[in-house]
Parts: C-alpha cells; structure tokens; sequence
C-alpha cells in the first residue's frame, strides 16, 4: 500500500515551472497510487497509455507522479518493496538508434543512482555515459554497463537497444525492486529514429511486445499524438490499458484559476471564477493562456470585458491558436482541404455523432463510402475528431474553444461567413451567469 510522502522533493524539474501552479488530478493520483500500486507491489501492474492531446497536462502529471513516487523512496516503510522511478522523454527530432539508445540508458542509471544515494544532483543533466564509470558502485550495474560498452564496441546498435530496453526490468528483477517507467511522447519512439542506413525505424515500438511483459518494470506512457499512439497500442496486443486525461473537475479547475491567479496578480472575484470555469471548463491550456496571456495587461478578470478580450486574443492569435492550429494545418496539408474543413463544420454544428452515410448525404458529397471513410480516417489521424460509438460513426469533441478557432479561420471559406468571437465569447459566458442566477434564486440547484 502506497505512503503519501509527507513533503515532496522536486528531484526531477516539472515543465510546468513553479510546482505551486500544479492543480488537481485527484483521480488521477488515486488510480496510479491506489489500486495499480497495489498491483505493481503484487506484481501483476497493467501497463498503462496515457492518452489526450497537447498541453492537457501529461507531462505535468507523470513528472509530478515521478517525484512523489521518489519522495516517497525517503519514508519507505522497512518490510515495503522499494519502487523506483524512470522518467524519460523521447525527443520530436531525428536521432540515430545508437544516440537514442546511449541517450535512454545513461538517464536510467543516473535515475536509478541518485534514487539510491538520495542525490538528485545526478538528475541534473551534468553527466554523461562516458562519465558513467566513475560514478557506477553497484556491481550489477557495472555488468550491465559493461554489457552494453561491449556492444558499443561492435557497433551493434540492435544489441545496445536491447540491453538498454531490458536493463530496468533486470535491474528491479536482480535487486528484488519495482522500477515504474514513465515514458512521455511515446509515438515518437517510430517516427524520428533512424537505422545506420539512414532509414526510420517506424517499428521499434515492437520491443515492447517483449519488454512490456516484464512485471518488475511496468510502463506508464504517454503521448499527444494520440491516433499515433493508439496505433502503437493497438499492435502491442493487450499490453496496454488505455487512460484518457479528460480536463479538470469543476472544483480543481477553479483551483487551478486561483493559483493562476495568485501567481499573474490578476484579480478575480467568485463571479469571475465562474465566468472562466464556463468558458475553459478546466482545459489546462485555456487556464493558462488566460493568466499567462500578453494580452492580461488589466489584471482584472472581475471585470467581463476583460475576460472577453483577452479571450478572443488567445482564440485569434495566442498560445489557443496557435496550438490548434499546429494540429489542423499539419492534417489540411495531407488531405482534401475543403470537403475536410465542411465536414469538420458540419459536425461542430450537429453537436452528435453521425454515420458516414448522413455526412455523404448532408453534405452532398461526391465520394463513395469507401473514399469517405477514407478522408475521416485521415481526419482521426490528425486528432481533429474521433470515432463514434461504431467505426460508422464519427463525432468531434464538445469544446467551444477549440470549435471558435477554427470557425474564425475558416467558415468565411466554407460558408462566406465570419464568426463574432467575442459575441460567442459573451454568449459562452452568458452560461455563467445564468447558472450563478439559478443558484441564487434556490440555493438547492446544482
């Protein structure tokens, strides 16, 4: 049974920056060191794939995971199994398998080495493999290094990755120890790695066919690609539990404000807080850009126009547009653009699923059903929208943020018609205060 550390140490730096601005997750928490903590300590952990979309926040909660779990190691109780963390990011730049390999290997024994010796310094970025025989005690670490400088030698690149992609599961396995891989932008592990030859290794993932099975050693990973890796899961048959990271609750987003808040000195009010949660309902993303925003020159959410402004900033040439845009324009550039973005209208509008034959239909499409499947697979590819509850059917997420930024840049295209931001923007905060009205009228509504 797992023991909240009773203070944590930042052991690894979070990309969030300053931890205090870390909200919530309370389900989250709950799963990973409640019941799949219970089953890693009899182990039998299922591999877990985190799953959503950029700036969600999944680094921000695998590197805090990562240093509750090494905060943890402190309070350990005598007769509890030692459970140690692995935190490793896989780069979005081409790389060659030795680079990766070295790269991979050298950041889990300097992990592992500062978790033993209560040194975080070794996390610190100030070491490299080569440095690795100076600092290496452990004898069973030293036969796995010397392992691995064998193949360096040979120039075996395939038996580098091999030693390095096992090395957490022997170590945790001859040391009677539980090492917790936290993998973040997994997908990439296909896409930017290269062989001697210069071509990709768009199938390395397929290690983990094999290493995914080792108990000792489970894997937590992550990625923002989320079609790419749902791909990947979906070929490592079974050995991946999917968890989808949905937005804050109510009550952690509206802590998330106030810390934000707080942080940016921008005053808010009860009213305010409403007004923000209906209009962010709790996207990190949103949040933050709000308070972060250039545009936040007033200070003052507690006056509406305000919000309204700065949103409609954000949603026309912020951190909310920009990131939106990232992921719509690398799909419109593979695929049929203006039947594509019709499409993606017409479902924005519907606000439900709906089957291939009535997006064919409404839309007056001249595809066959096969052609049409084949421009809305290209779609889920770019995680622009998503099945349905069939493979017939496809819907895209309730979000009227992420649906303003794209009507703004391009319903005058499909329709000639331009949309009012910030009128939508009164209108989605119009909710607030109808609901804050019907709370004060009778104190018993939820």
């Amino acid at each position: 049974m797992f023991k909240k550390p009773e203070k944590i140490e930042y052991a690894l730096p979070e990309k969030i920056g300053n931890p205090n601005l870390f909200a919530g997750r309370e389900e989250e928490f709950d799963f990973f060191l409640g019941d799949w903590y219970m089953t890693l300590e009899g182990n039998f952990a299922q591999n877990q794939a985190i799953l959503s979309r950029r700036k969600k926040g999944k680094s921000a909660l695998m590197q805090r995971l990562f240093n509750i779990l090494w905060s943890a190691g402190t309070q350990k109780r005598k007769e509890a199994i030692e459970v140690i963390p692995f935190y490793y990011s896989i780069k979005d730049s081409k790389q060659t398998l030795k680079e990766f390999t070295i790269d991979f290997f050298t950041k889990l024994i300097l992990q592992y080495i500062a978790f033993k010796k209560r040194d975080k310094t070794y996390i610190d970025g100030n070491y490299d493999f080569d440095m690795l025989s100076e600092i290496i005690e452990d004898e069973k670490i030293k036969a796995r290094y010397q392992l691995m400088l064998n193949q360096i030698k040979k120039e075996n690149w395939e038996g580098m990755w091999a030693i390095a992609s096992e090395t957490p599961a022997m170590l945790a396995r001859q040391n009677n120890e539980k090492i917790v891989q936290i993998i973040d932008e997994f997908q990439y592990i296909n896409e930017y790695i290269y062989d001697k030859t210069g071509v990709k290794l768009d199938h390395l993932s397929g290690t983990y066919m094999h290493v995914a099975e080792m108990r000792e050693a489970p894997l937590i990973i992550s990625g923002s690609e989320v079609h790419w890796l749902l791909k990947i899961v979906g070929s490592l048959t079974g050995r991946f539990q999917t968890y989808r990271l949905d937005n804050l609750p109510e009550k952690e987003a509206k802590d998330a404000i106030e810390r934000y808040a707080r942080f940016m000195r921008t005053k808010i009010d009860e009213e305010a807080k409403e007004k923000l949660w209906e209009l962010t309902r709790g996207d990190p993303l949103y949040i933050k850009a709000l308070f972060l925003s250039r545009y936040n020159k007033t200070k003052d959410y507690t006056k509406e126009e305000n919000i309204v402004n700065v949103y409609e900033k954000e949603i026309t040439s912020g951190e909310i547009y920009a990131t939106w845009m990232e992921y719509m324009q690398k799909t419109f550039n593979t695929i049929n653009k203006i039947n594509s973005k019709r499409i993606m209208l017409y479902l924005f509008k519907q606000g439900k699923e709906r089957t291939r034959e009535e997006i064919i239909k409404d839309l007056k499409l001249n595809y066959t059903d096969e052609e049409a499947e084949e421009k809305l697979n290209a779609l889920m590819a770019g995680d622009l929208i998503s099945q349905g509850e069939s493979a017939f059917d496809y819907k895209i997420t309730k979000d009227k943020t992420y649906e303003l930024v794209f009507r703004r840049v391009y319903q005058k295209e499909i329709e000639h018609f331009v949309p009012d931001i910030k009128a939508e923007i009164r209108k989605q905060i119009g909710k607030a205060n109808y609901i804050r009205g019907k709370r004060h009228l009778c104190p018993f509504s939820k």
